[in-house]
C-alpha cells in the first residue's frame, strides 16, 4: 500500500489513440503543482481535489489537497489523503485552493492556501512532512502571509542555487516575498516582508481597468516561478476570465519582470480557468494545465493534463497546445514486482483512501467500475497467474482482469470471498487463462452488488503477475520439503527472511 510504481526504463513503442489526458480520472484534480526531488526517481503533482456538487458546493469547494506521483508519465499512483484542510485549525471547510511543495534540507514543505474560519480571504500557509507523500501537518499553527487584503492564494515557491528562497503569490496582484529557514517572512519589518510588483504592459503586457484589458494581455493570478540557465520565469494565468497562460523573463527572481507573450492560448479546454507549472524529468520539459475534459467535469470540478514543451534557442518558450494525447509513456511497468492498486493510467468509479501511516488502497467498487494500467512488459515467456490482495465483508464481488481494454480476452476472474472485514486482507492467486507475453495494457473490471450494508463490493490493495519461469521455480522449490529452509519465489534460499512471500516446507507463506 505504500510503494509506488516500479518500471523498467527502456524505450517503447505503444498503442496509437489511447487518450493521456486528463492524467487523473477517478476525482476531480486541479492546479497542478509538478516536482522532481534530488535522489528521488519519480514525478510528483501536487493540486487540490475539486469538489463541487450543483446545488450542495457551488462555486470552488475543495477540501483535501491531494499527491500524485509517476515514472512513467501515463500511470499515476494516488497517494491518499497526503495533506487534509483539517491539518490546518484555522482554515475554513472547502477553502483548500492553489499549492506547492518543495524540498529543502530532509523536509518537504508544501505552501497552501484557505480561508480563516471567521473570514472571507484567503491567507497563506504550510505544511511539512518528512516524506514526499506525506502526511503533512500544520507547519507553524498559523498563517505565513496574511494581509487580509484579499487575493492572497496561489503560492509558488522557488529555492534559487545560492539557496535564497522566494514565495510568490496573488490574484489581480503579485506579491512575493524572500523566506527564512521556509517558515519565516526575511525584513519583516519593511511592509511586512512583501513586495507587491507593478503590473505594467512592460512587465506583463498590460493592464485590466474595470474588468477590461488595457493593452494585449494582462496578468490575472496563478504564478509560477522557474529558471532555466540564466533565465528566470514567471507563468501565470492571464487576461481575465476565461483564462490563458502567459509568462515574463528575468535576469533575477525579484525582476524587472519583461513580458514574453502566451505559453498557452485560450483553448477549447472546458474549464474558464487554468493553472499551470512546469518541471523538467528524465531530460523533457513538461508542462502541467487543467481542463474541464474529465467525465462531470467543467470550470469547478476540473482535471489535471499534461503536454511536453521546448525552449527556444533564446530562452523563449514555444507556444504549447492543449491535447487529449497527452504525452508517450518513458517506459514499460514491470508486472512481476508488486504493483498497487491506486496506480492506475485509468479509474472509472473507483475512490482512493487512506494516507501513508495507514495505507493507501481502492474502495468504492461497484458493478461497472474499472482500473486500466498502461504498458505492461510480460516479456517473452510470459505470465501464468496473478495475485491480488484484497478484502471483503461479503461474497457479492467479482474481480475480472482482461488484456489490453474492457472487451479484451478475459485473462482471470475471481469472485473475491469474505475475508472477515474490510480491513481484512487477503492475498490470492488466480491461474491466468493463456500466458500472457509481450507489452499490453492490464484491464480490471468489477461486478456485483454489494449487500444493503455495505458501499463497496471490496477493497483492492495490490496487484503482482507470476512469470513462467517464477511458476516453474516454485514447483521445483516444493518438492523441498520438511527442510525448514525458505526459499525466495525464483528458488533462491533466503538465510534471513524479511517482509514478503517465501516457499518454507512447499508451502508458500507470507511474512508482514
Amino acid at each position: 500500500m505504500k510503494k509506488a510504481l516500479l518500471c523498467a526504463c527502456l524505450a517503447v513503442n505503444t498503442a496509437a489513440g489511447l487518450a493521456q489526458n486528463p492524467i487523473v480520472s477517478h476525482c476531480y484534480t486541479a492546479d497542478p503543482a509538478p516536482m522532481v526531488f534530488e535522489g528521488n526517481d519519480s514525478l510528483y503533482v501536487y493540486c487540490d481535489e475539486d469538489m463541487n456538487i450543483p446545488g450542495v458546493h457551488d462555486f470552488y469547494y475543495m477540501d483535501v489537497w491531494r499527491v500524485y506521483s509517476t515514472v512513467d508519465m501515463v500511470n499515476w499512483t494516488d497517494h491518499g489523503l497526503a495533506m487534509p484542510r483539517a491539518a490546518f485549525a484555522w482554515a475554513k471547510e472547502g477553502t483548500a485552493w492553489a499549492s506547492q511543495c518543495v524540498k529543502s534540507g530532509n523536509t518537504y514543505y508544501w505552501y497552501m492556501c484557505a480561508q480563516k474560519k471567521e473570514g472571507w480571504v484567503h491567507h497563506i500557509g504550510v505544511g511539512k512532512s518528512d516524506k514526499p507523500s506525506g502526511p503533512f501537518k500544520d507547519a507553524r499553527k498559523a498563517p505565513l502571509i496574511s494581509t487580509n487584503t484579499g487575493g492572497d492564494i496561489d503560492p509558488t515557491v522557488f529555492i534559487d542555487d545560492n539557496g535564497d528562497t522566494y514565495l510568490y503569490w496573488g490574484n489581480n496582484k503579485v506579491c512575493y516575498a524572500k523566506l527564512r529557514n521556509m517558515l519565516l517572512i526575511s525584513n519583516a519589518s519593511e511592509n511586512n516582508g512583501i513586495v507587491e510588483i507593478p503590473l505594467t504592459k512592460e512587465s506583463f503586457g498590460g493592464v485590466k481597468v474595470d474588468d477590461k484589458v488595457v493593452g494585449d494581455d494582462c496578468y490575472e493570478e496563478g504564478p509560477w516561478l522557474d529558471k532555466r540557465g540564466d533565465n528566470y520565469y514567471l507563468i501565470y494565468a492571464a487576461g481575465g476570465v476565461p483564462e490563458h497562460i502567459s509568462y515574463a523573463m528575468s535576469k533575477s527572481p525579484k525582476g524587472p519582470w519583461e513580458y514574453k507573450g502566451q505559453v498557452m492560448t485560450q483553448q477549447n479546454t472546458g474549464s474558464f480557468t487554468n493553472h499551470s507549472g512546469i518541471v523538467n524529468y528524465k531530460g523533457q520539459d513538461y508542462f502541467f494545465y487543467h481542463t474541464g475534459w474529465a467525465k462531470g467535469g467543467g470550470g469547478f470540478n476540473r482535471s489535471m493534463s499534461v503536454e511536453k514543451m521546448y525552449f527556444n534557442a533564446d530562452g523563449t518558450i514555444k507556444p504549447v497546445t492543449a491535447t487529449h494525447k497527452g504525452v508517450e509513456p518513458l517506459c514499460t511497468m514491470n508486472p512481476y514486482l508488486r504493483q498497487q492498486a491506486e496506480t492506475m493510467n485509468v479509474g472509472i468509479g473507483v475512490k482512493v483512501v487512506g494516507d501513508e501511516k495507514t495505507g493507501v488502497y481502492v474502495t468504492d467498487i461497484h458493478q461497472g467500475d474499472s482500473i486500466r494500467v498502461r504498458n505492461v512488459d510480460f516479456g517473452n515467456d510470459g505470465a501464468e497467474s496473478i495475485t491480488v490482495r484484497v478484502a471483503s465483508n461479503g461474497k457479492a464481488g467479482n474481480l475480472l482482469v482482461r488484456q489490453d481494454n474492457a472487451r479484451g480476452l478475459l485473462l482471470a476472474k475471481l469472485k473475491v470471498p469474505n475475508t472477515g472485514g474490510a480491513d481484512v486482507w487477503e492475498e490470492i492467486n488466480i491461474p491466468l487463462n493463456l500466458i500472457l507475453k509481450g507489452v499490453h495494457d492490464v484491464h480490471f473490471s468489477f461486478t456485483g452488488k454489494p449487500a444493503d450494508d455495505e458501499t463497496t463490493l471490496f477493497n483492492f490493495d495490490w496487484w503482482k503477475f507470476t512469470s513462467v519461469d517464477e511458476a516453474n521455480a516454485i514447483r521445483n522449490v516444493e518438492t523441498k520439503t520438511d527442510d525448514g529452509i525458505f526459499y525466495d519465489l525464483t528458488g533462491r534460499q533466503v538465510d534471513t527472511p524479511q517482509h514478503g512471500i517465501y516457499i518454507k516446507n512447499g508451502k508458500k507463506v507470507s511474512i508482514k
